[in-house]
């Protein structure tokens, strides 16, 4: 089952439904652990986070394409999620969910991002670097992003996560959120994080993408 409801610009924001994954897409244009001495050890506070502590809570049944340019599925669409953090803070990884959805060998590039409410991404602050490796379809992994060089946060400035696949002919997929409507949400189908002068459009108000900020 297929319904459009189409962005600005002829592009289209695409999500793939797992439970039945090759025609329920939808168009659209996102503990503590207990010590010795019974004292309660609390993992640190995330900067942000829409799926839980270790982003261990969210759609295991949808996620948004990334796909490369050469893709069948939503070729170029990469994807962005904003976050504030509420002080000076320095950034040590993110956790995204993701998945090969296609099984073409190939991996995720991932970026921290200047920008704004009203324009989106703007300009790289830092590239990250990922760990591990990205499982088949069907099984879906939290993906852990990284920086080799140190990056403060400022308190009260808008950020972004960015994803995107490098190979041509692959396809990824971002995984969504349970609950997530409100938080900054942008994509756009060029393929990148980072090329001066790409348009990205505003998806703000869709299920944003799963993803923790440390």
């Amino acid at each position: 089952m297929l319904r459009n409801c189409f962005l600005g610009l002829g592009l289209a924001l695409l999500v793939v439904s797992l439970a039945a994954a090759q025609e329920n897409y939808v168009n659209h244009g996102v503990a503590g652990v207990r010590g010795l001495h019974a004292h309660a050890v609390l993992p640190p506070t995330a900067i942000f986070t829409n799926c839980g502590t270790g982003c261990t809570s969210y759609d295991t049944a949808s996620g948004y394409y990334l796909a490369g340019s050469a893709s069948a599925d939503g070729p170029g669409q990469s994807l962005a999620i904003g976050f504030t953090p509420s002080a000076a803070t320095k950034f040590a990884f993110a956790l995204t969910p993701n998945t090969n959805y296609t099984s073409v060998a190939g991996s995720l590039a991932a970026s921290l991002l200047n920008g704004t409410a009203t324009g989106g991404p703007t300009t790289q602050l830092r590239q990250l670097h990922l760990h591990g490796t990205i499982p088949d379809y069907p099984t879906v992994a939290v993906i852990k992003y990284t920086s080799k060089r140190p990056v403060t946060l400022k308190g009260g400035t808008l950020y972004f996560l960015c994803e995107f696949v490098y190979t041509s002919d692959a396809t990824m997929l971002w995984m969504l959120s349970n609950s997530d409507f409100t938080d900054p949400f942008w994509f756009q189908d060029s393929n990148t994080c980072t090329k001066p002068g790409t348009t990205w459009l505003n998806a703000t108000g869709s299920t944003t993408p799963a993803a923790e900020i440390n």
